[in-house]
C-alpha cells in the first residue's frame, strides 16, 4: 500500500514538483503583470499573482495539517 502522506512517496514527489511549477507561474506572471488564468467549478477565474500565492499557500498549509506527525 502507498502511504500518500510518506515524505518519501511518489506523490509527495509530485506535490513538490507541482508546487515549484505553481510558483513560476506566479513568478512569471507577477514579471509580466498578467493574470493568472485557471478553471475553477465550471467557469475560466482570473486570479492576479497575489491571489494565487495565497491560495497555493492555503492548499499546501491544509495539506500538511492533514499529515500525522509521525511522517512529517
Amino acid at each position: 500500500m502507498i502511504r500518500s502522506n510518506a515524505p518519501d512517496s511518489l506523490i509527495a514527489e509530485a506535490n513538490l514538483a507541482f508546487e515549484a511549477a505553481c510558483r513560476i507561474v506566479i513568478q512569471r506572471a507577477r514579471q509580466s503583470g498578467t493574470e493568472i488564468v485557471i478553471w475553477r467549478d465550471g467557469q475560466i477565474v482570473e486570479l492576479s499573482p497575489e491571489e494565487a500565492t495565497a491560495e497555493l499557500e492555503a492548499n499546501i498549509a491544509n495539506r500538511e495539517s492533514m499529515i500525522p506527525n509521525n511522517t512529517k
